[in-house]
């Protein structure tokens, strides 16, 4: 970054080695990408959650089991995974855009890593919730497995955004 006699400031051009220089997006501009980032990702989590709940609900409702313990945990993966399919194609196409010089199998894989990781947090904190924390306040126990996927939900949002805007869908140069 340059400092100008304007008070302004430029970063290098990404051209091919010319130096010359294009001015900063200014702090406002950011501020706005910024906070429709954040719109657009909670609308696609907001649609990821009812994907999510709705395979988790389907499948404790056409087998009768998976309330607590293991089958629960096989449920919410399961469900996980059909939220994360969503998410990826929601966030790669609307929120973030995809990122032109990578490739879409490096972008997969980073989105995939992150979802991992992301899944440990949201099947993890919900399987403890549905199994170890009993309904609470005139809570129904039929309910308490959606209560605790939402508080997985909850627990993985901003690690998972972090890690999709500054990793998997970072704007920079890719080879």
């Amino acid at each position: 970054m340059e400092q100008h006699g304007n008070g302004k400031t430029s970063k290098p051009d990404a051209g091919p080695g010319l130096g010359i220089m294009s001015p900063a997006p200014p702090l406002e501009s950011r501020k706005h990408r910024l906070t429709w980032q954040v719109f657009r990702f909670g609308v696609v989590g907001v649609l990821n959650t009812v994907v999510d709940l709705a395979v988790l609900n389907l499948l404790i409702f056409t087998t009768g089991t998976g309330t607590t313990g293991l089958m629960y945990a096989v449920y919410k993966t399961v469900a996980f995974v059909c939220a994360v399919l969503n998410s990826y194609l929601m966030n790669r196409a609307w929120t973030f855009q995809s990122v032109p010089s990578k490739s879409q199998m490096l972008e997969g894989s980073q989105f995939m890593f992150i979802s991992v990781l992301g899944w440990v947090v949201n099947v993890g904190s919900s399987w403890y919730v549905a199994t170890y924390v009993h309904p609470f306040a005139g809570l129904s126990p039929k309910a308490w497995p959606s209560i605790a996927a939402l508080v997985g939900t909850a627990f993985s949002l901003g690690f998972n955004f972090i890690g999709y805007k500054f990793w998997v869908f970072a704007h920079r140069r890719h080879r």
